[in-house]
Formats: structure tokens, C-alpha cells, sequence
């Protein structure tokens, strides 16, 4: 990418960050107008909307880049584990092309590519997250609208907007764009969604003209004004008409689309750990395998032996299965977590939320239930609390209870409460939602009888009328069904209520007219607006005039309430004595009945209260070291009341200054500073305290919020139900949405959804990812822990030249076949008991793969297992006669060639090596008695010649009755022996070897005895033997690599000396004891699965309750058995059918490595702190 284009994408985000560039609120109708050239009635002409649509474009969002599917499936393979594996198969397939005789390399190949492929087919189907953040913004966008154009009104396409259009809105149309209002009737906006605000906002088109706190003009940001109306919000009331000032990607919901598809979604702290992790053991198996590849050429290996050691070295190093465990235990601990209500999108979103620092969550919707409760009201000169009760039991239950907390309840039987649920009930239009609208067959719920019931939920039924009204109608159908009552007391006449008187006024016929055949006069609203109507109030039951002392006593109880952070309305009565009941009320021009000598009933407040479960959950944060930080468009105010009510601030935190309301303005004061360093020193200083609310901030707010947080360290889960949470929930460590109440935005952007919208579920989550964390790192302590037993076998194999003790194939059967369900299983374990007490895991130092952890898997128990496997090895090739002796040096040939042995008086080997190769097929142009008997399948010598029968006697073998010759007189003296040799010797080298044939010590007693000499004589004759030339192995040299074989050693196997070569048993019996090796990892393994079962507990106190792990035992000794005892197998992975005795060399090997880890463990939990907790604790 240029220069250029970076700056432009960095200018960009930037700009994103900041508010919306809307100025448009600031002017008058007239300058707007004015601006676009056009008039309210008429709107814009077909040429403006043309001109203006190739300045702007249409009405809709940009969709952002996409990757194509097949590019994010080889993306899977750039992973380091992936290129590894993959040019270890290519080495394999190169080395099958060098040397076809051997299938074992195009097996390896296969196996390797195979095992690429599916771990990038599983990670592509269950880890490539969704790119469907646009298509939650595309439904949102609204399909038709009013507009006038032309001076005609046209029902258009919203995409067909332009800025300049006039459109006109009314009740339940979602807003096609940003629109300047400029005419409003009673119009009010659902902005909850956006702002988080739980009440529709008022929207009006005079412009307002802000101040600071010291009296200076101050500017109204966009998203405060009351003069817009933004781009997918509802109108929920009323009608209005505006100008479009903002369509497409300039407006504030365009904003929010290019914060959430231009948020970089960050690795999540296990990626990291993982990366991390195959980085470390890349380099460890890129060094080894580079350091003896280089050491093998030195020792004289030949490039295709050398080549596949390189790759058994690097596949040995390389947990093959890793990742797939790794995305297994994610996934079925996601699955575990979807009984817990919360769905996964992102498996590794799981462990996040275990290393999570900060939850910075939204308000509405999250930590309250986005619906207006009644929660206090005041009569009689006292403030009560008023029960959020579901049903009517519930409710009489806290009636008797006769307090909240310390708070006394209301009083159902008190005059003047009657008076105030009457001007509640009466003077209120809201009404349940009772029958499904969506199902034309549900039945409607019979609300009167429902209520009695226990098991029923009012608060959890849908009203009509703005949320205020349906708090107060949930508050009181519980004391008189609503419907009843207001059937008893019908309306007579009504104003509703509008953004100038801010009142509502009912007037009714009484239910007792026969007795006071007078209308009642009912008014709520604004407590200030209601209270000077009043003329006297009611207490007791009785009226009182309303003097200085009862106004200063309704004034405290008003502060008192709206310090809460709670919205508090007015009640007011009046028995309108001087009318009779069918007196023809009117409101216009001007009310014709008196309305200055009410009486003031009492207070009603209401908030949007917290969930369920809530503070219980923030108090479990606390435990956990979480911070909880409260992000909302809402009050400061408000957001601090609901803070303290859910114990996200304490107020002896609060008193200490430790907990602090940072307002949207600050904010955006700090992003107007021009030095950097002082913004990072404002954001520094905000986010030191140890408990913040965030309120009246903006969704470009939400997210520098977010980013700075992480900027200081901190993982940060965020969490949110709306438009508006988008793109903090993308950018945020992990993003947690509502499923219920979520809009389709934040739950494409949300790595977690909770489905049933319980902000207490991600404490769950928190507790789960803690405990993933746990068991991975179980998982990787069991897994690395047999690296060591598969690597060493290769290091003795360069080093000291042994016989390979393990094969790379079979270390493929370890990792892929018998540790891999084992390993998933420990992602089963339970919790530990104070997995919540602990502080949130330091990303710095508590990493999943540590030298601790390195250091007990490699150095302490994968050396135990090493030598369980090597102590195994070496019984089996005894019991075959191979003694530990004879193994080392001969390793690279021993599948080549015969090896031969001098014996010690015990019968036993003394001395071993290898002798000739094999013969040559042609010399000098012409093919050589070998080559002949070859070509007709009667090959002799192939692998060594047959040791003469005593009696007997080759001249041209280089073996004699009493033994092999030995290589001290020459290569040619011992392999290459021919007429043209014999006749070439001179009279000095025949007379020293006559000499040495007396001399039993003599290395050249055996070159040339007197038998040989006698055949030489006749045998090389031409004219009795005309063939006599082809006689013998010319240009035959010793064979190359290992030690040479001994003078007077014969073939050794099948535990003595042998006349004949017998490579096959040789092949055969080391096959048995690399299968009798990987036996004794399956073994040792058993307990390595055991220990890893607890990082610090004995195992007897975690138990062995995991089925899962037992299962995985069982599975894993079947599979050995399988592979040990089934021919189709013996002939793919080279394994042979060892006998029952040789599965318990091993065992003693696993009863230490189980007894010394109780004892560490033993050593940890009785002295913490000490030298093996500080070094050994995993």
C-alpha cells in the first residue's frame, strides 16, 4: 500500500472517530431552506434531485470488501504448523522419487498432506467468522417514504433520497435518512437502538441554543439535538416533516456502518498464545532438523536417508493434532456454554472472555431491561417504594412484606394513594398487547384471570402508548384491571399531551355519578407544569391548600427522586362540581372549563430498571478482578443511579474519588486537543479510576473507549443490544449481544450472543473461558510431554547411530490417533474450586505454553517417558538377540544389511559390523558372473555371500570357514576378490599372507589360506576355465556407512551365529521393537493423562468423574491394539503383533511418572510459594 494510501485510510478512521459533521441543526428553517433552494410546500424540482443524486449518490450504505470463500480456505494454510507439514510432505513424495522401494516415505506423504488438509477444512467450516455485518444495516434500511417533489407528494424508494428532499414522517415510519426537522405535531422518536435512550425523545423543529456551565453559547452535538431525526430510528408518535441533511454513508448511521466494517476485529488473546506457541516449536523443529540434516551429510549419510530423518525430526517436534484439539475444546466447550444460554460465533471468543479485564457494557437493554418501571411515588408529604411485582401474589406479598430494603411501601387502602392510581389508570392510553399479531390462531390472554396466577410475568407483556404510560399501566392493573375500570369511569373529554403544555388532560364520568353526578377532571405530566395548576393538595384524603411548606416539601421529594436518576411525573385531581356530566367540553380556540385549581394528588417516578441477576453478577466481576465499565447515550444522572443499583459504582468508592462519570463531552474536548500526549494523559487519568460510567457518549465514543482501554493493556469484552454498540463490539477483545432484544447489526459484528439477554450469563462466560484456559493448557502439558520420547529416538539415531527405535509414521499414530481423543477429553475436567477468585489471567506472564510448562513436559516426564520407551526397545531386540551392545554404531544400515559378529566366550556378540556390498552387475563394458545370475533371478551375494560349510572353501567369498577375512589388507582383498587380484599380488603379499595364517592373532590370517590358494591355482586357470575373468566380484567395495564388520565375525541373528545373511529377521525384528516402543508411550501416556488431569490437586481429590477421560483411556488402548494386532495396518504403519509380556516393560516407567507428580504436587500444596511451586506450577 502507498504512502498516500495509508495517510488517506489513517485521515478516514480518524474522521469515523469523531462526531458526525452535521451543522444543519444550528440554522434556522429559513437558512435551511435557503441552503437547499427550495420551499417547504414544493420541495425539490426533478432537476435538483438529479444534480443532487450525482453529488451524493443514492441513499444507502457502501458494502465493504469481501474475501472470496476459496481464499479464506488456503488462508488456513498459512499457518506455520500447516507449511511444516506441508514441505514435509513434499520431501517425503521427492524422497519415494529417489528410492521407490521403500512405500514407507509415499505413506508418510500421504499421511502429512492429509493431515494439512482436513485441520484447514475443519478450522475453514468452524472458525471462519461470518462477514455479514452489512446485511444486518441492509434490513434495517427502510423500503418506502413520503416525499414531496414537484409541489406533489410521491411515495418513493428511501434509497432515491437526496439531501435537500422535504419528506414527511408520521407514527410508526422508521426515518429514511438524517432529516432536519422543520414541522412537528406531538412527534417523538424511538432512538434506543442508537443512543441507548430508553424514552422516546421529543423532536421539535426550533433550533436550541445550548450553554456551558458558566452561562458561555455552547455547541448542541448532533446526536443531543432535538431538531433531527436520524437514519433508521422509529417514529413512535405523532407526525412531522423535515429536509434531508444527511443520506447514505454521511449520516450517523453510515458512520456507525464505517466504524464496524473499518474496526480491525483484534486477535484474541488465545490466537496469540497459540501463535506464539507455534512459533517457539517451529523454531525448535526448523533448528533441529537444519542442525542434523547438516550433521548427517558430515557422517557420510546419503541425501535420501538424510532427508527423511529431516522430516522425523520435524514431525516428531510438530503436534500434529494441536490445533485440532485445540478447536475441539473450543467448540464443545461452545456447546456446553449453549445450555447455558449463550451461542457461540467465535470459538475462540470463548477463552477471551476467561482473560477479559474490562466488560464495557451498554445500559439499556443490557444491565436494565429497556422498559420503564415504576419504582417510587410520593403522597401524603413521604416517599414510598412502589414493588416491580409480575402478579398479583407477588405483589401482595411485598405489600405484606411492608418494605423494600429500608423503604416502606405504598399503602393500597390510603385515600390519596386511591386518588393517585386513579388519575394513573383513568389518564392513560396505553393498553396491553394481548393476542399475537404474527399468529392468526394464538389465543388472547385473559388478563383479569392471568394476573392471580403465580407463574405469570405482567412486566413481561408488550403495551401500546410511549413507555411511560406502560409502566405506569403494568404498576396498577395489578391493584384493578385496567380495562374494568375504565369501562366503570368512561372519557368524556381529552387533550393529550404535546411537547408545548408537556401535560395530558382526561375528563370522565365517575363510576358513583348516582351519588356525584359530576365529571372528574384528571391531569398528569411534567411535576413542575401540573403543580401550577394546582390550587390545593390532597393528603389524607382530604384537600389542603397548597402553601410555601407543601410546595418546599414537593420540591425536595421532586430532587429526591430525580437525583435517582428516575423520571418523575405529575398527578392531579379535581371534582368538577361547577359542570354538570353532559357539559360539552371544548379545548379550542381555549379550554372552556377552568384548569387552575386542581388538586395535587402526588409524585410517580419511573426508570428503566436492572435485570435479574445484574448486581449479583457485577459483584461475582468484582470477585474476579473485572472491571465493569457502564457505556450509555443516556443521563449521567440516570446511568449513575442505575450504576449504584447494580453495584458497578460503590459509594465509598464514589466518596473516595476512585470511581468517576465521564460525560460525552469530555470526550470530545479531549479530541480537540491538538497534542497527542495530552489526549493519552486525559483517556490515562478516565480510565485510572477503579469504576467508571460512561454517559451521554456517541457510538464513535463507544469505540475510542474501547480502543483505549486496550491501548492500556486491557482486555476488554464489550457488550450490547444495539445499532449502536456495532462497532465496539467488532473492535472490543470479544463482543457480547443480546439475542432477544440484539438488532441483527450487533449480532453479525458480537463473537457471543446471549440468547436469553442476561447480562449475569457472562460471568457464566468468564467462568468457562477461565476453565478452557485451564484445560488447554492440560491438553498442551499432555501433548508435549510425548515430543520427547518421539524426538530422541531420531537424536540417538544421528548421534550415536542406534538403530531407529520409532518411526515417523508411527509418531503420526501418536499424535493424530492415540493422543488426540485423550487430549480433547481433558477439555471435560471441572472447574477448580477458586477459578473465580483468581485476578484475570496476565496475558505477560501467564501464558498457555510457558518454561515451566516446557520444562515439565520435556524435561521431566517426557525424559521419563523417553527412557520407558528406550528400556522397551532395547528388551525387544534382546529377546530377538540383539543385545544393547551390538545396537549402537550400526543403526543407518541395519535395514540395508546383515550385520555381522565376532562371539565371546559366552556365546554371546563381542565385536559387530557390516562387510561387502553387493556385487557389481557389469565391469568394463562387459557384465560380470553376478550380473548374468542376476538377470535370470539366480542372484547370489546380494546381501552378503553364504559362510562356507566347514570342509569347504570360496577363494572369491570374503568369508572363510573360520569367519569373515577383515578389511585390513584392503577393500579388494576381502569384497573384490578375482583372478586378475590373486594374479596381481606380488611374491612379498603372498609370502605375508602365508606368513599370517599361522598366527591365529594375525587380521590377515584369513586373506588368503591354503585352501584359497589351491582353487586360485586351478580356478584361474583360462585354459581349463575360459570363464575364469567373470569369476569372483570386480570393483566390489566394502559396504558403505557403518562400522566394518570384525576378522572372523559371522552373520548374526535370531540370537547366534549364522551361514547366510538374513536382512529380513534383522528388518523384522526391529520393526517389532518400534512397535513395542510406541506401545510404551501409549502406556507411559496413561499416566501422563492422569497427572494432567489437575495443575496442583492430587488426583484423588479431583476423582475420576470425567467419562469422557475414561473413555479416552479405553480409546486409546483399543486403537494401539488395533494397529498392533490387524495385518492391513502392520503392512501401512510397519507395526508387528508383539507379544502380550512386552505391553509391561513400560508400566513401572508409569507408576513413577504418577508417583512423582502426586509428590510435586504434594510438595506445591504444602508449601505455596515455594521452590517447585515457583518453578514446577505449570
Amino acid at each position: 500500500m502507498s504512502q498516500k494510501a495509508k495517510s488517506n485510510k489513517s485521515s478516514r478512521a480518524e474522521d469515523l472517530r469523531k462526531d458526525i459533521p452535521i451543522v444543519e441543526h444550528t440554522w434556522t428553517t429559513e437558512k435551511l431552506l435557503k441552503h437547499f433552494n427550495i420551499e417547504s410546500v414544493a420541495g425539490l424540482t426533478s432537476a435538483q434531485v438529479q444534480q443532487q443524486e450525482s453529488q451524493f449518490g443514492k441513499n444507502q450504505l457502501t458494502p465493504p470488501k469481501t474475501i472470496p470463500a476459496w481464499l479464506k480456505f488456503l488462508h488456513q494454510f498459512q499457518n506455520f504448523f500447516a507449511i511444516l507439514l506441508l514441505v514435509g510432505g513434499v520431501f517425503c513424495f521427492t524422497a519415494y522419487a529417489l528410492s521407490s522401494d521403500d512405500d514407507t516415505n509415499l505413506y508418510l506423504g500421504v499421511v502429512l498432506m492429509l493431515v494439512v488438509f482436513i485441520t484447514a477444512t475443519f478450522s475453514f467450516l468452524q472458525e471462519a467468522k461470518s462477514e455479514k455485518i452489512m446485511e444486518g444495516f441492509k434490513n434495517l434500511i427502510p423500503k418506502k417514504c413520503r416525499v414531496i417533489r414537484d409541489g406533489t407528494t410521491q411515495v418513493i424508494d428511501a434509497v432515491d433520497l437526496v439531501p435537500g428532499d422535504v419528506v414527511e414522517m408520521s407514527d410508526g415510519d422508521q426515518v429514511p435518512a438524517d432529516i432536519r426537522v422543520i414541522a412537528a405535531t406531538d412527534l417523538k422518536v424511538d432512538n434506543s437502538s442508537l443512543t441507548g435512550e430508553s424514552e422516546p425523545q421529543t423532536r421539535v423543529p426550533d433550533v436550541e441554543h445550548g450553554t456551558d456551565e458558566n452561562g458561555n453559547p455552547k455547541f448542541i452535538p448532533p446526536i443531543e439535538a432535538a431538531n433531527l431525526a436520524f437514519y433508521t430510528t422509529i417514529i413512535s408518535s405523532g407526525s412531522g416533516r423535515g429536509i434531508v441533511v444527511g443520506t447514505g454513508d454521511h449520516t450517523v448511521m453510515g458512520q456507525i456502518a464505517g466504524l464496524a466494517t473499518e474496526t480491525s476485529a483484534e486477535a484474541s488473546p488465545i490466537s496469540k498464545e497459540i501463535k506464539k506457541f507455534i512459533q517457539l516449536i517451529s523454531v525448535i523443529a526448523i533448528s533441529l532438523g537444519i542442525t542434523f540434516f547438516v550433521l548427517g551429510l558430515v557422517l557420510g549419510t546419503n541425501i535420501v536417508s538424510n532427508v527423511v530423518f529431516t522430516i522425523g525430526i520435524i514431525v516428531a517436534n510438530v503436534p500434529e493434532g494441536l490445533l485440532a484439539t485445540v478447536t475441539v475444546s473450543l467448540a464443545l466447550t461452545a456447546k456446553r456454554m449453549h445450555s447455558k444460554n449463550v451461542l457461540v460465533k467465535n470459538l475462540e471468543a470463548v477463552e477471551t472472555l476467561g482473560s477479559t479485564t474490562v466488560i464495557a457494557s451498554d445500559k439499556t437493554g443490557t444491565l436494565t431491561q429497556n422498559r420503564m418501571t415504576v419504582q417510587h411515588c410520593w403522597y401524603n408529604g413521604q416517599i414510598f417504594r412502589c414493588p416491580a411485582a409480575r402478579n398479583v401474589p407477588q405483589l401482595n406479598a411485598a405489600l405484606n412484606a411492608g418494605t423494600i430494603g429500608e423503604e416502606p411501601v405504598y399503602s393500597k387502602e390510603d385515600p390519596t394513594f386511591k386518588a393517585l392510581q386513579t388519575v394513573a389508570s383513568l389518564c392513560n392510553s396505553s393498553n396491553f398487547i394481548l393476542k399475537d399479531q404474527h399468529d392468526e390462531n394464538a389465543k388472547a390472554i385473559d388478563l383479569a384471570s392471568s394476573t392471580a396466577r403465580s407463574d405469570f410475568n405482567l412486566l413481561g407483556l408488550d403495551c401500546t402508548s410511549d413507555a411511560s404510560e406502560a409502566g405506569l399501566a403494568k404498576c396498577f392493573e395489578l391493584l384493578r384491571h385496567l380495562e374494568e375500570y375504565r369501562a366503570a369511569n368512561p372519557v368524556l373529554f381529552e387533550i393529550k399531551f404535546n411537547s408545548t403544555n408537556k401535560w395530558a388532560l382526561t375528563i370522565h364520568r365517575p363510576e358513583n355519578a348516582e351519588i356525584n353526578p359530576h365529571p372528574v377532571l384528571l391531569l398528569k405530566g411534567a411535576p413542575e407544569r401540573v403543580l401550577k395548576m394546582c390550587k390545593n393538595i390532597m393528603i389524607d384524603g382530604k384537600e389542603v391548600p397548597l402553601d410555601a411548606d407543601w410546595e418546599t416539601k414537593y420540591t425536595t421529594a421532586y430532587e429526591t427522586l430525580g437525583g435517582l436518576g428516575e423520571r418523575v411525573l405529575g398527578f392531579a385531581i379535581k371534582n368538577m362540581k361547577e359542570h354538570s356530566l353532559n357539559y360539552p367540553f371544548s379545548a379550542k380556540p381555549n379550554p372552556n372549563f377552568a384548569m387552575d385549581d386542581l388538586t395535587f394528588v402526588g409524585l410517580i417516578s419511573l426508570i428503566d430498571p436492572p435485570r435479574e441477576g445484574v448486581p449479583e453478577a457485577v459483584t461475582r466481576c468484582k470477585c474476579a478482578r473485572i472491571k465493569v465499565f457502564m457505556v450509555t447515550g443516556d443521563h449521567p444522572i440516570t446511568a449513575l443511579a442505575i450504576a449504584k443499583q447494580v453495584g458497578i459504582i460503590d459509594q465509598e468508592k464514589w466518596d473516595a474519588g476512585k470511581a468517576a462519570v465521564v460525560k460525552g463531552d469530555d470526550i470530545r474536548g479531549w479530541m480537540d486537543m491538538p497534542d497527542a500526549a495530552a489526549q493519552k494523559a486525559e483517556w490515562d487519568k478516565a480510565l485510572s479510576h477503579e469504576q467508571i460510567v460512561w454517559a451521554r457518549v456517541s457510538p464513535a465514543h463507544k469505540l475510542l473507549i474501547v480502543e483505549n482501554a486496550q491501548l492500556r493493556g486491557e482486555v476488554v469484552a464489550v457488550t450490547g443490544d444495539g445499532v449502536n454498540d456495532a462497532p465496539a463490539l467488532k473492535k472490543g477483545d470479544i463482543g457480547v449481544a443480546m439475542g432477544i432484544a440484539g438488532k441483527d447489526v450487533s449480532k453479525e459484528a458480537a463473537d457471543m450472543i446471549l440468547m436469553d439477554d442476561n447480562f449475569a450469563s457472562i460471568v457464566n462466560g468468564v467462568e468457562e473461558g477461565r476453565l478452557i484456559f485451564d484445560n488447554l493448557k492440560k491438553s498442551i502439558a499432555y501433548t508435549l510431554t510425548s515430543n520427547i520420547p518421539e524426538i530422541a529416538p531420531f537424536l540417538l539415531y544421528i548421534t550415536i547411530n542406534l538403530p531407529l527405535p520409532l518411526s515417523t509414521v508411527l509418531i503420526l499414530c501418536v499424535d493424530l490417533g492415540t493422543d488426540m481423543i485423550p487430549a480433547i477429553s481433558l477439555a471435560y475436567e471441572q472447574k477448580e474450586s477458586d477459578i473465580m477468585d483468581r485476578p484475570p489471567r496476565n496475558a505477560a506472564t501467564d501464558r498457555l505454553v510457558n518454561q515451566r510448562l516446557i520444562s515439565f513436559a520435556y524435561l521431566q516426564i517426557g525424559v521419563m517417558q523417553a527412557l520407558a520407551g528406550f528400556f522397551t526397545y532395547m528388551i525387544i531386540l534382546n529377546d530377538f538377540g540383539y543385545t544393547p551392545g551390538m545396537l549402537m554404531g550400526h543403526g543407518l544400515s541395519w535395514e540395508d544389511r546383515s550385520i555381522m559378529c565376532t562371539v565371546n566366550d559366552n556365546l554371546r556378540p563381542n565385536e559387530c559390523g557390516y562387510g561387502c556390498a553387493t556385487p557389481k552387475k557389469s565391469f568394463d563394458g562387459s557384465s560380470t558372473l553376478y550380473g548374468e545370475r542376476n538377470a535370470v533371478n539366480l542372484a547370489f551375494c546380494e546381501e552378503g555371500c553364504q559362510v562356507p560349510f566347514p570342509g569347504t572353501s570360496d577363494p572369491f567369498s570374503e568369508f572363510t570357514p573360520d569367519g569373515f577375512r577383515g578389511f585390513t589388507a584392503g577393500a579388494e582383498a576381502v569384497c573384490g576378490r578375482t583372478c586378475s587380484w590373486y594374479n596381481g599380488l606380488s611374491t612379498e603379499e603372498k609370502a605375508s599372507y602365508v606368513e599370517a595364517r599361522s598366527d591365529d592373532t594375525s587380521p590377515l590370517r584369513y586373506i588368503l589360506t591354503a585352501e584359497d590358494e589351491e582353487l586360485f591355482s586351478t580356478l584361474c586357470d583360462e585354459t581349463n576355465f575360459p570363464d575364469s575373468p567373470k569369476y569372483g566380484f570386480p570393483n566390489r567395495g566394502a559396504f558403505e556407512g557403518d562400522d566394518t564388520a570384525p576378522v572372523g565375525s559371522f552373520y548374526w541373528w535370531d540370537g547366534k551365529r549364522q551361514l547366510w545373511p538374513n536382512t529380513e529377521f534383522q528388518i523384522n525384528a526391529l520393526q517389532y521393537a518400534q512397535t513395542a516402543y510406541f506401545v510404551s508411550i501409549v502406556v507411559v501416556q496413561w499416566a501422563d493423562l492422569l497427572i494432567a488431569k489437575t495443575r496442583k490437586l492430587s488426583v484423588f481429590q479431583q476423582g475420576l468423574s470425567n467419562g469422557f477421560m475414561n473413555f479416552g483411556l479405553v480409546f486409546e488402548t483399543c486403537l494401539a491394539i488395533l494397529l498392533v494386532y490387524t495385518p492391513p495396518f502392520n503392512t501401512v504403519f510397519g507395526t508387528r503383533p508383539i507379544h502380550f509380556v512386552h505391553w509391561f516393560p513400560g508400566v513401572p516407567w508409569s507408576l513413577l511418572i504418577f508417583v512423582y507428580d502426586e509428590l510435586r504436587k504434594l510438595c506445591i500444596r504444602n508449601n505455596p510459594g515455594g521452590w517447585l511451586d515457583k518453578f514446577t506450577y505449570w
